[in-house]
């Protein structure tokens, strides 16, 4: 089963659950198929991110966000992501990938997507920062929870890495646009 199989299924199957708390962890279980591997014949690094996708997916149906934001006309948009590899996964492992909610600010919602193997040993971990984006611009994180039925819901503090990720990832984007801006003067 390709990936949009596997995406049309987490569509079908998520959209009748009820909704989950989003900061509750959540899980997708998955197989590694034939099509999933790399010439060294396990699952291929960038296939990791796919499945990270699928498991946000399925996160923002489950929380109610994906609905909410077509309700606004909105997309989610992935700004970074980063990646750590542990274990591989080979043809026919059964995996899942867990999706939590690390937190968020005033722009910016952190998720943390382990890849998981049958025993729970970690094979992968992905963090993303991401948003909602529509022509009016994003929907901030705490108007997603308030909409989704969560009013006065806080963000937890960022693990303290997480904090430093995004104040180098903001500095990287300023330092690029100061560069643009010298290059058109």
């Amino acid at each position: 089963m390709n990936l949009l199989l596997r995406l049309i299924w987490i569509l079908i199957k998520r959209t009748r659950a009820g909704r989950s708390n989003p900061l509750d962890p959540l899980r997708v279980r998955s197989r590694a198929l034939p099509n999933d591997l790399d010439f060294n014949l396990h699952v291929n690094n960038g296939r990791y991110f796919s499945f990270a996708d699928l498991g946000r997916v399925d996160w923002f149906v489950r929380t109610g966000c994906l609905q909410v934001a077509r309700q606004r006309k909105a997309i989610p948009v992935i700004g970074d992501a980063t990646a750590r590899f542990m274990r591989q996964l080979k043809a026919f492992d059964r995996f899942y990938v867990e999706t939590r909610l690390l937190g968020w600010n005033e722009k910016w919602a952190f998720l943390e997507h382990k890849v998981l193997d049958k025993n729970d040993q970690v094979a992968a971990i992905i963090v993303v920062r991401g948003m909602f984006w529509n022509r009016k611009g994003g929907l901030t994180p705490q108007e997603l929870m308030e909409a989704t039925g969560h009013k006065g819901l806080e963000s937890p503090e960022l693990p303290a890495w997480v904090q430093q990720w995004a104040i180098t990832l903001d500095t990287l984007s300023e330092t690029n646009k100061a560069k643009k801006t010298e290059k058109q003067a």
